[in-house]
């Protein structure tokens, strides 16, 4: 399971990859750009798996939700950020406030864990987000992913303000904003037990990036190795990239990219269009 958090002096985003997608050409780069072991010893860095019958009856003073996650959003709940899903509405990754330093402590405790239990007559892998006071609170909601029932989130509902946000709109105000605390799932296909079991902790400082055009983003280093390129060559490169699972065009895509070397970038992607994520490696003679 891939954790990542970036921080720097003014904010601190978190983003958990729930299923695994193609990035095999990035993880060295990402991996050069890694502090995880700066704070923490290599067997710390873990994902453990257990089995725990004594979950359910947890799971079951919850309440579950009659609609399903998608349904209820901006209904009964509102999210920190956007969340990733696919068309089915299982969803693939969940952004969130993630600070440096709750980061590391969990990591360094092992809160995220793989639970394998039994649960409404059926074998489930709960996968924790957060301590254990905070993922079974009996107040805390489950929500189902598809009618289906074969895969759930639980989130603990908090008010706006408690998390201190304000809200223009009186109805916005209202409305509870959802924290993740686990996932459920009977779904190995979509969630394979060998990804969630993989840790993959990024902890990156954010270099701040900047706004060079419409849409696309890069650090202070990188922009004059952009500028470098004559408009020309920029614009056939950019024109290149389509999002690989709608075909949208650049014109529906954001773009943060980072310098390779002097003759490719790694493009970081998300589609206005379908709202997937993606990453491309772009390169030119």
């Amino acid at each position: 399971m891939k954790i990542t958090c970036y921080y720097s002096d003014h904010s601190d985003m978190g983003y958990i990859l729930l299923k695994p997608r193609l990035e095999d050409q990035v993880d060295e780069f990402e991996s050069s750009k890694n502090e995880i072991t700066h704070h923490l010893q290599p067997e710390q860095i873990t994902i453990p798996y257990v089995t725990d019958e004594v979950v359910s009856p947890y799971l079951d003073l919850m309440t579950i939700a009659a609609n399903t996650f998608e349904e209820d959003y901006e209904v009964g709940y509102d999210t920190e950020y956007g969340n990733d899903m696919d068309d089915e509405g299982y969803i693939s990754g969940i952004e969130l406030t993630l600070y440096h330093d709750r980061f590391i402590d969990l990591v360094k405790n092992q809160v995220f864990k793989v639970i394998r239990t039994e649960w409404r007559n059926r074998e489930f892998h709960l996968i924790t987000f957060d301590y254990a006071d905070e993922v079974f609170k009996p107040e805390n909601v489950i929500y189902k992913l598809t009618d289906e029932e074969d895969a759930f989130v639980i989130v603990q509902l908090i008010e706006p303000k408690t998390l201190g946000y304000q809200y223009t709109d009186e109805n916005d105000q209202k409305r509870a904003v959802a924290l993740f605390r686990g996932l459920i799932s009977a779904r190995d296909d979509i969630y394979p037990l060998e990804y969630l079991l993989k840790p993959q902790f990024l902890l990156r400082k954010d270099e701040g990036y900047l706004q060079i055009e419409k849409r696309l983003w890069c650090s202070p280093s990188d922009k004059h190795i952009w500028n470098a390129i004559s408009l020309e060559h920029r614009n056939s490169l950019l024109n290149s990239i389509n999002c690989d699972q709608c075909s949208a065009n650049f014109d529906m895509l954001d773009c943060t990219f980072d310098m390779k070397s002097t003759n490719s970038f790694i493009a970081r992607l998300y589609c206005k269009r379908c709202k997937h994520r993606f990453v491309k490696v772009v390169e030119w003679d």
